[in-house]
């Protein structure tokens, strides 16, 4: 019985490893592939770009940073530089430019890289929301005109909304990841928000991480800013468009995009400059990192057995 009462060879236990390992990325930095498990060497990356800034006076919503995902891209043995955008700064009061969001880069030899959100349409030179990753909304305009939103990037997210009903007050909405930006329409009173583009959750990505990871807005990026009238704060990041009819009074923070969603500005009142894009973020997902308990390949020793039950050690 020197197997403890079974019958067969004495296998070693090892370490299992079944849970995935997320890193981070709310700035640049340097990523190093983990060396637990060797035998994996791909990862899915996240890769989202800082948001566009929206216009000043009543212009356009900002564009939600580019963002894709990349599943079984290859990591090298060597360190990875990784860039995250910044977001693109608001259009100052009364005709200056909106600012574009900071392009995301994970640097690895076949590099993934995305591009800012472009900022929403200004009061001059040019109404028409900016090109971006997603476009940024256009602004309003005298009955008759029409201003585009910008255009986004295939892959990486969505056109800006234009104006369905051009005229004083209207501002289209930043594309987003997952949609276009709604249509802005002439506002019958002191209300906001037609809304962004809508984000894209990153959360089915994570399901083998290991438990009590914290990630941005619940890993939901990538909204577009709303315009006016009539939409709220995106859940993608993407800010809410907001009216005072005081001039000079500050915009509320929830006007700005998101911190490390990606998400755009929201489109402001008359006399005001434009708000701040949201910054981006990147997320590496190693499979099979990290150790989550133990195993043996076949028959073994009830004594091992019993140790590891009782140091609770064994599943």
């Amino acid at each position: 019985m020197a197997n403890g009462g079974i019958i067969g060879p004495v296998n070693t236990v090892s370490d299992l490893f079944n849970k995935d390992k997320l890193t981070t990325f709310t700035s640049g930095g340097t990523f190093n592939k983990s060396t637990a498990n060797s035998a994996v060497s791909t990862a899915t990356v996240i890769v989202v770009a800082g948001g566009g800034g929206s216009g000043s006076d009543a212009g356009g919503a900002g564009g939600a940073g580019g963002m894709t995902v990349t599943e079984s891209h290859p990591l090298p043995a060597s360190s990875v530089p990784v860039t995250v955008g910044g977001g693109g700064a608001g259009a100052p009061y009364p005709s200056g430019a909106s600012g574009d969001g900071g392009t995301s880069t994970f640097g690895s030899a076949t590099p993934l890289s995305t591009t800012g959100g472009g900022g929403g349409g200004v009061n001059n030179p040019c109404r028409n929301g900016r090109p971006g990753g997603s476009g940024g909304g256009g602004r309003e305009s005298a009955p008759g005109g029409t201003n585009a939103g910008g255009c986004g990037i295939s892959g990486q997210g969505n056109k800006g909304g234009g104006l369905a009903t051009p005229g004083n007050g209207a501002a289209g909405g930043g594309g987003g990841k997952s949609a276009v930006g709604g249509l802005g329409v002439v506002p019958s009173g002191p209300t906001c928000g037609v809304q962004g583009g809508a984000g894209l959750s990153v959360v089915p990505y994570l399901s083998d991480v290991t438990p009590g990871y914290s990630i941005p807005n619940s890993g939901i990026y990538a909204g577009g800013g709303a315009g006016r009238p009539g939409g709220d704060q995106n859940p993608g990041g993407g800010g809410s468009c907001w009216y005072n009819a005081t001039p000079g009074v500050p915009a509320p923070v929830s006007n700005a995009g998101t911190a490390n969603t990606g998400g755009g500005a929201g489109a402001g009142q008359g006399n005001a400059n434009g708000g701040q894009g949201g910054p981006g973020l990147v997320l590496v997902v190693e499979k099979c990192q990290v150790a989550g308990g133990k195993q043996a390949p076949g028959v073994w020793s009830m004594n091992t057995v019993y140790e590891f039950v009782k140091n609770n050690d064994w599943v």
